[in-house]
C-alpha cells in the first residue's frame, strides 16, 4: 500500500510500504477514508522533537482564516472569535483579539501547540477570570506567563484529550450535521499532495489540511 513516510525534518515522502496485517489477537485493521495533518505533526517536521497533540468547546475560542475578506459572522459557531489573519502571532495576536472583544479578551482559550509563545498568547488573550485549556504537550517544564495568569485569576488546566469520554455524545452530532467541525479545514488533498501540505502548514499558508486517500 502507499503511505506517507517522514524521514526527518522537512523530509516527507509518499512510498509503497507493506500492507497492514494482524499480528496480535487484539489487533484490528482500520480502513481510513479521511485523515488530517495535525499541528503536532509539525514538531517532527521542523526538528525531529517528539510531540503529540481536543474536547468540544462551548465558549469563545480563537481560530484563523486565510480569507481576510470573509465576513466574521459567517465563521462563527456559537461564541467563536475569528482572527482574520494567519500571520498574526504573539503581541499582534493578543492585540487583535483584544480589539475584537472590546478590550476584554475571551472567556475560554484552547492552547493546542505546547510552545512558550502559544501559552503566552493564550494567557494574554484570556480575560480576567477566564480559563485556558491546554491540550498541546508542553515543551518546557515550567509554565510561561504564570504571574499574569495568577494576577488575572486565569484558570489553567489540561492534559491529553479524553476522547472516549465524549465520542458517544459528539459523533452523532457531527454525523447528523448539528455541528460542523470540518469548517476548520481550508485545504483538501490527495495522498500525493501530502508532502506539500506539510510545507504549507509549516509556512502558515494552510491552517488544517484534510486528506482523502
Amino acid at each position: 500500500m502507499r503511505a506517507t513516510v517522514m524521514y526527518g525534518a522537512g523530509d516527507v515522502r509518499i512510498e509503497t510500504v507493506p500492507d497492514a496485517r494482524l499480528i496480535e489477537p487484539t489487533d484490528a485493521l482500520v480502513d481510513v477514508s479521511r485523515a488530517a495533518i495535525c499541528g503536532g505533526d509539525l514538531w517532527p517536521y521542523k526538528t525531529l522533537e517528539p510531540s503529540q497533540t481536543g474536547r468540544r468547546m462551548g465558549h469563545e475560542a480563537v481560530g484563523v482564516v486565510q480569507d481576510v475578506g470573509a465576513d466574521v459572522r459567517t465563521m462563527k459557531a456559537g461564541d467563536v472569535v475569528v482572527m482574520p489573519s494567519a500571520c498574526e502571532r504573539g503581541d499582534e495576536a493578543v492585540e487583535r483579539v483584544r480589539e475584537l472583544t472590546d478590550g476584554f479578551g475571551v472567556h475560554s482559550v484552547l492552547e493546542s501547540v505546547g510552545l512558550e509563545q502559544s501559552m503566552l498568547t493564550a494567557i494574554g488573550i484570556a480575560r480576567p477570570g477566564g480559563a485556558v485549556g491546554r491540550v498541546g504537550v508542553p515543551q518546557d517544564e515550567t509554565m510561561p506567563a504564570s504571574q499574569p495568569a495568577f494576577f488575572g485569576n486565569v484558570t489553567v488546566g489540561g492534559g491529553p484529550a479524553p476522547v472516549r469520554a465524549y465520542i458517544e455524545e459528539l459523533l452523532p452530532d457531527v454525523l447528523e450535521g448539528r455541528i460542523e467541525p470540518g469548517r476548520v479545514f481550508d485545504r483538501v488533498v490527495g495522498l500525493d499532495e501530502v508532502p506539500d501540505s506539510y510545507r504549507a502548514m509549516n509556512d502558515r499558508e494552510a491552517i488544517k489540511v484534510m486528506l482523502k486517500p
